[in-house]
């Protein structure tokens, strides 16, 4: 194996897979659920696999085309408004939740989605009134061709109540620490290690291919771990996908759509083998907020990308290397350096963008209560009795594939890695800064508005 370099890696898939017009609250309050993607690129099967199927996207005029008529007959004309400040009341929400769930009634787009956010750039408690804004731009949605709800200026995906709901239960039971893994198991990698040992060689190109694709089936399945979060919930399901899609990309399986961000592939050298490990971190600027810590302004990419080189011994137990070969170190250099536009392009990578600020802002939401009374309206949005968001299938698996090119020596490069969220670091990274006035949210949402749109 003289000739080839590999990759062997956990892939996954894309799925035309449309949810509902609305999010149905049931006879337990739910959101519905039992979706096999979420809404998302991923399908799971009933034994917990991802498929590997990829969809391609709209062109961005048809996406706009099918946009404009799903909003134009499911959304509320001030929601289609495409604006750069929208103040969304968690006071007001609740209260439209409560009436809802009451009457039985499902809950409308715009409250199922926080009236088309797609970031947060601020969160403002306050005190006199009894609310909590979430403040970021913000834009007409509907669904594209694997049924997630993006807006329509950008195809970037908009924030879901049902993961911010997620984030605030999630980070009240548990340390802060969310997030997911993909690993292959101890015995199949001591089965590979004896595998490379039998098979090491020189042969020829077609013999080296089938070596190749064996390799990928000695790896075999490679589980999933998900922590912080239930394994059932969209947030876990947008986790799996953006480290699934970050590997396809490194892989070389699929493109990364963004110039300047090369394959894990294309960069290797002949060397020997090992496994890399790549996962993703929040990466914020430190929080802006007044001297009353009413206010936090959030700024920076959201996430970036980690890179550690492990080795497996005869057992299939892996360690961390005493090095980290630089193409490991280019591919996450390029992938964070280059990271907003691929979560542009991307919107799995978007959608991680808005899970890193929607437990951002869950964790200040519930480190506010040591300071003050929480809201009474938090009540509803804590209680797993009143409302219940939806369970979709919970991935287990995903196959091992591989990936050659020339490449003078062979390597074999197991691909392992997550994301990680932990937001204790970013929470106590605040200044003080220029932040808005808690009175003049209020004023512009008023007293019983979903949101309102600052002035432009």
């Amino acid at each position: 194996m003289t000739q080839r370099s590999i990759l062997v890696l956990a892939a996954c898939c894309w799925l035309v897979s449309f949810e509902s017009a609305s999010a149905q609250f049931g006879n337990g309050g739910g959101f519905g659920g039992n979706q096999p993607g979420g809404g998302s690129g991923i399908v799971i099967d009933a034994e917990g696999v991802i498929e590997l199927r990829q969809v391609r996207p709209l062109p961005p005029a048809a996406l706009k085309k099918q946009i404009d008529k799903f909003a134009s007959g499911s959304l509320p004309a001030d929601v289609i408004v495409a604006t750069e400040e929208r103040i969304v009341s968690l006071k007001n929400l609740s209260t439209l939740l409560r009436e809802r769930l009451d009457a039985n009634k499902p809950v409308p787009l715009e409250v199922a989605y926080l009236a088309g956010l797609q970031r947060i750039d601020t969160v403002a408690f306050d005190p006199e009134a009894g609310d909590i804004f979430l403040v970021g731009p913000a834009d007409a949605f509907g669904p594209d061709n694997v049924g997630r709800m993006v807006g329509r200026s950008n195809g970037r995906p908009v924030m879901r109540l049902e993961d911010l709901i997620t984030a605030l239960r999630c980070e009240g039971s548990t340390r802060g620490s969310i997030g997911c893994s993909i690993d292959p198991t101890a015995d199949n990698m001591a089965r590979l290690q004896d595998y490379l040992r039998s098979n090491s060689s020189p042969a020829t190109t077609g013999e080296v291919q089938q070596r190749f694709r064996m390799m990928a089936t000695v790896l075999g399945p490679q589980e999933i771990s998900i922590w912080g979060v239930p394994d059932g919930s969209h947030f876990a399901l947008a986790l799996v996908e953006a480290d699934l899609r970050m590997k396809r990309i490194a892989m070389g399986s699929e493109p990364a759509g963004v110039p300047g961000v090369r394959s894990h592939l294309s960069l290797l050298r002949p060397q020997g083998n090992s496994l890399q490990r790549w996962w993703f971190v929040p990466f914020y600027e430190p929080l802006e907020t007044n001297a009353e810590q009413t206010v936090f302004r959030l700024k920076g990419q959201r996430a970036k990308l980690m890179a550690q080189e492990e080795i497996s011994d005869a057992s299939g137990r892996r360690d961390d290397a005493k090095f980290t070969r630089p193409s490991t170190e280019k591919f996450a250099q390029l992938f964070t350096e280059n990271f907003q536009e691929l979560a542009d392009h991307t919107p799995a990578f978007g959608e991680l963008q808005n899970l890193y600020d929607l437990a951002v802002a869950a964790t200040l939401i519930r480190q506010s209560s040591g300071r003050r009374a929480a809201p009474d309206f938090m009540t509803l949005l804590l209680s797993d009795e009143r409302l219940q968001p939806a369970t979709y299938p919970v991935p287990k698996t995903v196959p091992s594939a591989s990936t050659f090119r020339t490449a003078g020596a062979g390597s074999l490069i197991g691909l392992v890695g997550g994301v990680t969220i932990d937001l204790q670091p970013v929470v106590r990274s605040t200044r003080t800064g220029t932040t808005p006035r808690v009175d003049s949210l209020r004023q512009t949402v008023g007293n019983t508005k979903l949101f309102g749109d600052a002035a432009k």
